[in-house]
């Protein structure tokens, strides 16, 4: 993919491909935004344009997966940073956030170091979480959720359908601003299975308490997928909140406004609240490796004894 080819990040592409033209590209960037907004996807575009530029010897190296990214990562990194032919050198780290303090620091002596022809692009979905001294010593472009007409588009394009599509605009308001979550909506099966967790969601606040235990038994364990569920438990009870004080924001759930509005009258903003920070902290705890069968119990038997029922 090209920089012409990149949708609803018109300031980063500019500010790049300005760069490029130039020939003044940094020799570090960190792109940060919100998950699938295309970070990766630009980086890996400047990395091609780069290579056209630079001939064979330009090289994209990549430094993603799970888990804490190591000082060990990084040190073999800056000795092949130091040993770079001619031609370009693109490193893209992926999540950066990951960075133990050790990694940071490391990489920290590299950017403030670099080599002729090597360049630095990172990517955060949490800013606030990263070193101050390696953002300082980037030139940092934020990515803006793109709009959900832009992703419409895009979609409609892609799936040989007409952006009014009904399934393509609801894809679209799913996938609030992210090219990444609409393509996984569109492509699998999370849009059935987010309309079954609603559909759970919606009993739980009248549900009796052995009801609610049972349905945590029953809920299926799935590591890969509790991410996803627990996003749209989120999403709906930040919906619950919009709708019980009229806020002029969009809803995840525009589809289930009637119900939203029943089921906030069972809850207090104090008890909504506090569901919410529950949840973050069940991600975090299963992240972490967490039981999940346990945190279900304790989220469920949560939402059902704060609704006044």
């Amino acid at each position: 993919m090209t920089l012409d080819q990149i949708i609803g990040q018109a300031v980063p592409v500019a500010v790049l491909r300005r760069a490029l033209a130039t020939n003044t590209l940094g020799h570090a960037y960190l792109f940060s935004g919100e998950a699938g907004v295309g970070k990766e996807t630009v980086a890996r575009a400047v990395a091609a344009e780069l290579a056209e530029q630079g001939g064979p010897r330009s090289t994209l190296h990549v430094l993603g997966g799970e888990g804490s990214i190591k000082i060990e990562e990084i040190r073999n990194l800056r000795q092949e940073a130091a040993l770079a032919a001619t031609g370009s050198t693109v490193w893209l780290l992926l999540d950066a956030e990951r960075l133990t303090p050790e990694a940071a620091n490391a990489l920290l002596k590299t950017l403030e170091e670099p080599t002729p022809g090597t360049h630095f692009f990172l990517t955060t979905t949490q800013v606030e979480s990263m070193p101050p001294t390696i953002v300082s010593r980037c030139q940092h472009l934020p990515f803006r959720r793109i709009p959900e007409e832009e992703v419409c588009r895009w979609l409609a394009e892609k799936a040989k359908r007409g952006p009014e599509d009904e399934r393509i605009r609801a894809v679209a308001k799913l996938a609030q601003g992210s090219l990444g979550k609409a393509l996984a909506y569109w492509e699998g099966s999370l849009l059935e299975e987010r309309e079954a967790i609603i559909e759970k969601l919606k009993r739980v606040p009248r549900a009796s308490y052995p009801a609610v235990l049972g349905l945590s038994q029953n809920w299926p364990e799935n590591r890969d997928k509790i991410g996803q569920e627990l996003d749209v438990f989120l999403e709906w009870h930040r919906d619950l909140l919009t709708v019980k004080h009229d806020l002029d924001l969009p809803l995840y759930n525009p589809g289930y406004e009637q119900e939203l509005r029943q089921i906030s009258a069972l809850y207090t903003n104090e008890t909504l609240f506090s569901i919410i920070d529950t949840i973050l902290e069940m991600k975090k705890a299963i992240a972490g490796n967490g039981r999940i069968r346990f945190w279900l119990a304790y989220l469920l038997l949560m939402m059902r004894r704060g609704a006044l029922t």
